[in-house]
């Protein structure tokens, strides 16, 4: 679209010199850049201003003085040229002449004007001053002296015949380009003068136009024009997006009045289908238009039009003279959004205002295809980012033309389809009158009316002008309607019945509205795409789809949905393959609180689960299922289901699953499971969107059968170790049992093909069962029938590493009950394989027998121990004395040993055999807590058994067990059993699994227990007792020193016994030492340990005594060769202060060479070890004072 707008530049030319002049003007137009710097505004730059030069007379355009400016196009420039050859012509005729064009054509025109007097002087002629007549001067000098305003402001300019073009003789100096140059500064500096001056006064005036918009009678065409003037003044200096600007914001402040209902200055609303012409052709009577906008007569169609079309001619002058393919696109985009929203919002506001529906149809196609021309861009000139935005543009208004074709098509009957996908558009349909119909063919678009001519034709045109639409939103980037575009595609397929086109544009498209919340259209669109499956045969595919069509059901009420479940009842049996759906999206389910025993003797355990199904059609479920799983520990899952065909009738139904197999623990929900067919409707727990779970307690209550770890009664330390796993039967009736037995513990081995078992029946008769292997299984038993109430115990071999503690071993027993029914259950037992105490021995060799003192205490500083009896079993060789409260029971606590001693004695006198049968130590014990657990379990259960509450007592005997706290010492000491106070916090986790009534009588139990636990008989506690047998072996050494001191009497009389003579300090006492050697305690047959058979073999002795107690005389120390001979030494000791004194101390060692020969293991008997002697003061003389 080319522009018409230039600044317009006119001259005067009184005297006939414009073929001299005007000529070089014309030379150097258009002007070039300008500078224009009007503050506050940024500095503008125009590049190129185009110029229209134009002569004027002074009669030809007089303008009223009250005309508002901005209707009048007035210059910006006036030249007046002139030419004078003397003074006197000056003076008489020359100088009016300027006044009176002066006075008329600039002083009169409320424009701001710039002027410039141009004075020619022709060849020969000199205007300037006279040499010769110093006193007098030139027409031009006059001229400058009457027309200058000021001397900084020169409006005079003298042009020489020989600077012009036609008077040029040759080429242009430098002198005349510079000439020339300065003038058109002049020029250009006068234009941009007059031009700020006329904005300055535009804005001042629409400022007060616009502070009296609130008085009432504001006139907005008034405000309208002046703001337009404003406009056009930039957009003639080619200033377009500052005149752009001006009129975005008369088109808010019109907005503004139509949504405040002001815009009652228009004379009608107008549009007219014969009038309603091209908004951008260059033939509108904008000038016209402009005086009907100021008289208040114009239609407020035609002034939306017209302000559209003035910000329409500046974008395409815009998008002529952008430099750049990025700056083109911006422009583009610009102005295609700008048409869209104009469209749009005219539109509506006809249809507001009742104007027929068809009639805007078809000047909005016309309209868009209008602007999509005059936009049209060659892709390679729209680069980079920018793109997007010019198809997203073209791509909108695209639609709104074909939403145009598709109102106009409704009018003769055809139309596309339904689903919730038509464009959303202002248009209605209306009753056509006959004459409607005349004038509207009449003026129908012609190519509207071609694309209309025939529904295969409208049909074809849609289809087309929808994937070009498509293709642009691609580019753009918008997903959303490029989704919806392919849904209107195959709605259109769908009714031409090319069902497989559909479902080839329908993939994924239901269930992405969906996701977005369009539940209409996605069940539309849904229930199309199945239709079209079913049609296809493709069976598991349109399962699917009915159910997703269902799964929207919550906002979408224009379907029969019985059908739907009819057909889903149907298919499901014909399915090919598998498949799981959300089941939540069909049916709400609520599951139980609690699981919950068995009411008659066996082992099953229940869920309740309640459906609604909210459909008017009855649903077969062929199986339903809740898995179950330990939120912790080893994560068992257990499986409840209904275990027979369910139907689901609308409404609430209740359905009762049952298990057999049993794992107790805490559980929480894993999912839910309905089966129709091959297709399973799952609601997963722990899926992509967790659900809020519950938690769930499975328990045994008393008669199930149950499975428990110990270690055996009776251990012996040398022998294999075992672990005794015990299944008591309960009141099942097994007929034959498969036992599963895992190790749960690092390090940990079974040998589960090495069981040996025994069958302990009610009545306690216990007799051996057997046991088998299970072929090609390393950890499977079986075993053959079981009584009610029996147990069988099964000894199983273990290795396990030296660091274990607590071995943990999973044990599941799978039997067939009397009613031939399958049961199972699984335990996951830990049992401790460290021994609760410790044994230590301390043995003291005599020459005929041996003393064995055994300490026996707990291991750590919180495990006391009740020893129940404590003996040593001798053998054929050696005899067993000793003992003394051996068969009583004590409490052994930490750092306080329970201590037994025993004589042992040779049957025999000769020696030792060579590996001598080794005694055996029997010590049976129990631990306290072991005491105190089992007591309050047994006191529990038997408190609970009489009441209602019975079927929970395992439960809370266990739990009890966990959190009670006991004083052990008290326990130990006095045999009070003190459990520590009831806490209904501690105990809510698990009450609150119980029903109500039973949860009453359980609490009331407790409290009972709590404030008094009477402590358990021995009789029961028996039962718990453990043995452990340690074989104790005979110590040896191979040589046995017997050491005493004899005392020396002075005569026969005397005793030779220490204890029956009274010594002094002072007093020499003599004595002999005796020092024998024996290998009575060296194994016979082993010559290398015989100390008389290896040889010289030295030792030492040494007496010893502190020296404030004894002075020893004689030889204290000496070196001896082992051997059959006594040792004989006398030596003399003298007390040095009284009382029972000690002997002294005699030790045997080898001697130093003996050491670093060989290494000879020896004892010392020393009889005289802690004998005394009783030593007193000597008095010999008494002294009595008796006073005088």
């Amino acid at each position: 679209m080319s522009t018409s707008w230039s600044a317009t530049i006119t001259y005067y030319d009184p005297f006939g010199i414009a073929p001299h002049i005007i000529k070089d003007i014309q030379s150097r137009l258009p002007l070039r850049n300008l500078q224009w710097d009007n503050p506050p505004r940024p500095l503008r730059s125009i590049a190129s201003l185009e110029v229209n030069l134009q002569e004027e007379s002074l009669g030809d355009d007089a303008v009223p003085k009250h005309q508002i400016p901005g209707l009048s196009d007035s210059p910006y420039m006036k030249l007046i040229l002139v030419k004078c050859e003397d003074n006197d012509t000056y003076r008489n005729s020359v100088r009016g002449i300027i006044r009176e064009w002066f006075s008329t054509k600039v002083a009169s025109k409320r424009d701001s004007t710039e002027w410039l007097i141009m004075y020619f002087e022709p060849i020969g002629t000199t205007s300037g001053s006279n040499t010769a007549l110093r006193f007098k001067t030139g027409g031009f000098d006059k001229t400058k002296s009457d027309f200058n305003s000021s001397a900084k402001e020169d409006r005079c300019i003298l042009v020489k015949a020989a600077q012009t073009a036609q008077g040029k003789i040759g080429p242009y100096t430098i002198e005349d380009t510079e000439f020339w140059n300065e003038v058109m500064s002049k020029v250009k500096d006068g234009v941009l003068n007059a031009f700020g001056r006329r904005v300055r006064m535009y804005e001042e005036e629409v400022r007060k136009l616009e502070a009296k918009r609130n008085i009432p009678g504001w006139n907005f065409a008034t405000f309208f024009v002046m703001k337009e003037g404003l406009a056009l003044s930039f957009e003639s200096l080619s200033l377009l997006e500052d005149a752009l600007m001006q009129y975005d914001e008369l088109d808010a402040t019109f907005m503004q009045l139509m949504r405040s209902n002001n815009a009652d200055f228009f004379q009608n609303i107008g549009f007219n289908i014969k009038t309603a012409g091209k908004l951008l052709s260059e033939d509108r009577d904008n000038e016209m238009l402009r005086h009907q906008i100021l008289q208040n007569h114009i239609t407020l169609f035609d002034f939306r039009c017209y302000l559209f079309s003035k910000q329409a001619s500046i974008l395409l002058l815009l998008l002529s003279s952008a430099n750049s393919p990025s700056m083109t696109a911006v422009r583009v985009a610009d102005f295609l959004v700008r048409t869209r929203n104009f469209t749009l919002e005219t539109s509506k506001m006809l249809i507001s205002y009742g104007k027929n529906s068809y009639f805007v149809a078809n000047w909005v196609f016309g309209l868009v295809q209008e602007v999509m021309d005059a936009t049209q861009v060659q892709p390679a000139v729209i680069q980079g980012g920018h793109t997007r935005d010019v198809a997203e543009g073209r791509a909108d208004l695209l639609l709104l033309s074909r939403s145009s074709i598709e109102q106009l098509a409704a009018w003769k009957g055809w139309r596309i389809g339904d689903g919730g996908l038509e464009d959303t558009d202002l248009l209605s349909e209306v009753e056509m009158t006959a004459e409607d119909e005349v004038t509207f063919d009449e003026y129908m678009n012609p190519r509207l009316k071609e694309l209309l001519s025939s529904e295969e034709k409208f049909v074809t045109a849609y289809l087309e002008m929808t994937e070009i639409v498509r293709s642009l939103y691609e580019s753009a980037d918008r997903t959303r309607s490029v989704d919806k575009l392919r849904a209107q595609m195959a709605i259109i397929k769908y009714k031409q019945k090319e069902y497989e086109q559909t479902v080839r544009l329908l993939a994924s498209l239901p269930q992405l509205y969906s996701s977005q919340g369009w539940e209409t259209i996605s069940t539309n669109l849904f229930m199309i795409y199945a239709d079209c499956l079913e049609h296809l045969g493709r069976t598991d595919e349109c399962v699917k789809i009915y159910l997703q069509a269902l799964a929207n059901r919550d906002q979408s009420s224009i379907f029969q949905f019985s059908d739907i479940c009819t057909k889903i009842n149907a298919l499901c049996n014909s399915l090919t393959t598998e498949f799981t759906f959300a089941l939540p999206a069909l049916f709400s389910t609520s599951v139980s609180k609690t699981i919950s025993v068995s009411d008659d003797e066996d082992d099953s355990f229940y869920i309740s689960l309640e459906v609604t199904n909210p459909f008017a059609v009855a649903w077969t479920l062929h199986g339903v299922s809740i898995r179950t799983i330990e939120p912790d520990g080893m994560k068992h899952t257990v499986i409840f289901q209904s275990g027979k065909d369910v139907l689901l009738q609308p409404g609430v139904t209740v359905i009762k699953l049952r298990t057999t197999h049993s794992i107790p623990g805490v559980y929480e929900i894993d999912s839910i499971e309905f089966r129709i067919g091959k297709l399973v409707l799952i609601k997963d727990y722990f899926g992509e969107q967790p659900i809020e779970n519950q938690t769930m307690l499975m328990y045994q209550q008393p008669g199930n059968m149950d499975v428990k770890l110990s270690t055996p009664s009776c251990m012996k330390l040398e022998d294999q170790k075992l672990v005794i796993v015990e299944i008591h039967t309960g009141w099942n009736e097994v007929q034959e049992a498969k036992i599963t037995a895992r190790s749960a513990s690092t390090g940990l081995k079974l040998a589960v093909p090495q069981t040996t078992g025994t069958l302990v029946s009610s009545d306690n008769t216990e007799v051996p069962i057997a046991v088998e292997s299970m072929a090609g299984s390393s950890s499977q038993l079986t075993f053959g029938a079981a009584g009610k109430n029996s147990v069988v115990c099964l000894s199983m071999p273990i290795t396990f590493s030296s660091g274990s503690k607590e071995l943990y071993i999973r044990v599941q027993v799978e039997f067939k009950a009397g009613n031939d029914e399958y049961y199972s259950v699984a335990v996951v037992r830990h049992v401790s394989i460290t021994l609760s105490l410790v044994v230590n021995v301390q043995d003291i060799f005599k020459v005929s027998s041996l003393f064995s003192r055994f300490s026996v205490s707990c291991i750590g500083q919180s495990t006391p121990l009740r020893i129940v009896s404590g003996s040593l079993i001798g053998t054929d060789e050696f005899d067993v004395a000793g003992g003394k409260g051996g068969q009583r029971s004590y409490v052994a606590f930490p750092k306080q040993p329970v201590v037994y001693s025993f004589r042992i004695t040779r049957s025999g006198n000769g020696k030792l055999r060579t590996q001598p049968e080794p005694l055996t130590l029997v010590i049976r014990y129990r631990r306290l807590e072991d005491e105190v657990r089992q007591s309050v379990s047994r006191i529990v259960q038997e408190k609970l058994a009489a009441t209602q509450a019975a079927k929970y007592a395992l439960l809370i005997a266990e739990y009890m067990q966990s959190v009670m706290t006991c004083d052990l010492n008290a326990y130990g000491f006095l045999g009070k059993l003190q459990v520590g106070e009831y806490d209904a916090a501690e105990w809510s986790s698990v009450l609150g699994q119980i029903e109500n009534g039973d949860r009453v009588i359980i609490e009331t139990t407790l409290k009972e227990i709590y404030e008094y636990t009477p402590r358990k008989e021995e009789d029961f506690l028996h039962q718990f007792t453990k043995e452990l047998v340690i074989p104790v072996a005979i110590p040896s050494v191979q040589v046995l020193f017997s050491v005493e001191l004899d005392y020396l009497r002075d005569s026969e009389s005397d005793s030779d016994q220490f204890g029956d003579r009274v010594f002094y300090i002072g007093q020499p006492i003599t004595v002999r030492m005796k020092l024998r050697c024996t290998n009575a305690w060296t194994p016979a047959g082993d010559d290398k340990k015989d100390v008389f058979k290896m040889g010289d073999v030295e030792f030492a002795y040494e007496v010893s005594a502190s020296s404030d107690t004894w002075i020893i005389s004689g030889k204290r120390k000496g070196h001896f060769i082992v051997s059959e001979d006594v040792v004989e030494c006398a030596l003399t000791m003298l007390p040095v202060r009284h009382g029972n004194l000690l002997l002294p101390r005699i030790d045997v060692k080898p001697s130093q060479q003996e050491q670093r020969d060989q290494v000879v293991t020896a004892e010392v008997e020393y009889k005289n070890l802690a004998e005394s002697i009783l030593v007193l003061p000597e008095v010999s003389n008494v002294v009595l004072a008796v006073g005088e």
